[in-house]
């Protein structure tokens, strides 16, 4: 779909006062957003399969990582490299 028809369908929604049919595209929304908890969402780095729970649990994991200052940043990784 192209962004044209995008962004009508997207005036529509924003336009549209039908309560019953804004529902209905409340809960399509919610079935599109729905995994089967272990459907193959992702691979980690080293090719093992991840579900949904698995791959929000590494991605929550880095998010604390990183506010807890476990990251290295781009020109201490730089400087690693030059050592090889």
């Amino acid at each position: 779909m192209d962004a044209v028809k995008k962004l009508e369908l997207l005036d529509w929604v924003l336009n549209l006062q039908n309560d019953s049919m804004l529902q209905k595209l409340w809960a399509l929304k919610d079935e599109a957003n729905t995994y089967p908890q272990d459907e193959i969402v992702g691979y980690s780095a080293l090719g093992e399969p991840m579900n949904i729970a698995m791959y929000r649990a590494r991605l929550e994991q880095g998010k604390k990582d990183y506010e807890e200052g476990r990251y290295t940043s781009h020109e201490d990784f730089l400087k690693e490299i030059d050592n090889w």
